[in-house]
């Protein structure tokens, strides 16, 4: 008869065996993963539409209230009616929308006006661009006082005709000896593109070129930069263009008409700057309709002298 430790080996080693046989049979088999579906493929965008064109300015025709595109200013009023300007007020039915003033003034002077020729009318000042006498070996002479000015989008000359002549002719006034004034024009473009950019960057490089000329030559001559509705526009470009050593010699500036009224000027200080812009004047509101009020700033003429003049120190000195 076995022992008892040896049936307690038996046992044991037939419930390991029962046990190893309970547990291979009731194994789960493993279940194998289903695949994974593949991502839906990303919709292609379409193409964005293009964006419309910028609209084209106005159509070159003055509108019922007699307020003008400034193109059609251009193309359509002052240019095709220049000469008919230029006639006696009595014979032209053109002068009917200029001040006084202007008719008188043009009526005076007459085609002087248009070929540059200030000189011509006995004020003895220089249009082309420079007050010295380059190249000669001859003793420079400076002027009493030197102006550069811009005129404004297409006006004739390199002056014009709406601001800048009756302009200069209220500053002779203030100065003994008419001929003591140097007028330089900046001869730019000065069309209508110009304008609706904010200005022609070429003539603004011209006109800081005829600043640093005239200071350089005649560094203790005081200059007056001004500058008509697009040439106002100029002013504002041709400063940062220059640098603080020819800046700080300007001894005024003064605009009229300005499209950036109310924009501080760079590089010259507040007291040194005079802004002319009427109560009507679209282009001082930052738009682009040429009205009368805009054509008249020959009304200021006086008023903008006497006040350059007041900077310089020169009032009272009238011949």
């Amino acid at each position: 008869m076995p022992s008892p430790r040896l049936r307690q080996r038996s046992l044991l080693v037939f419930t390991i065996l029962t046990l190893l046989s309970e547990n291979t049979q009731a194994s789960v088999p493993i279940a194998i993963p289903i695949p994974i579906p593949l991502p839906v493929p990303l919709p292609v965008p379409l193409p964005a539409p293009l964006p419309a064109p910028l609209p084209v300015p106005a159509a070159l025709a003055p509108d019922p209230a007699a307020a003008l595109n400034l193109a059609s200013n251009v193309t359509g009023s002052i240019l095709d009616t220049i000469e008919n300007m230029l006639k006696p007020a009595s014979n032209s039915t053109a002068n009917s929308n200029l001040p006084a003033e202007l008719v008188a003034f043009i009526s005076q002077h007459g085609m002087a006006i248009l070929q540059n020729g200030l000189a011509a009318l006995g004020m003895g000042v220089n249009m082309n661009g420079s007050n010295v006498m380059s190249g000669t070996g001859k003793k420079v002479v400076c002027p009493k006082m030197s102006v550069v000015f811009a005129r404004g989008t297409g006006e004739p000359g390199n002056v014009g005709i709406l601001t800048g002549p009756p302009f200069f002719a209220a500053l002779g006034e203030y100065i003994n000896g008419t001929n003591q004034l140097a007028i330089q024009g900046v001869d730019y473009e000065a069309q209508p593109a110009g304008f609706f950019a904010g200005g022609s960057m070429n003539g603004a490089i011209k006109m800081a070129g005829l600043v640093k000329s005239s200071l350089t030559n005649c560094p203790s001559t005081p200059l007056l930069l001004s500058g008509y509705s697009q040439g106002a526009q100029l002013v504002y470009l041709a400063l940062p263009l220059l640098p603080p050593s020819i800046t700080s010699k300007i001894s005024s500036v003064v605009l009229f008409g300005d499209p950036k009224n109310g924009t501080a000027i760079p590089g010259v200080d507040e007291k040194r700057t005079k802004t002319f812009c009427h109560d009507g004047d679209d282009i001082c509101r930052g738009g682009s309709k040429v009205s009368r009020d805009h054509l008249t700033y020959v009304n200021d003429a006086t008023g903008a002298a006497e006040w350059a003049m007041r900077r310089v120190g020169e009032l009272g000195i009238a011949s």
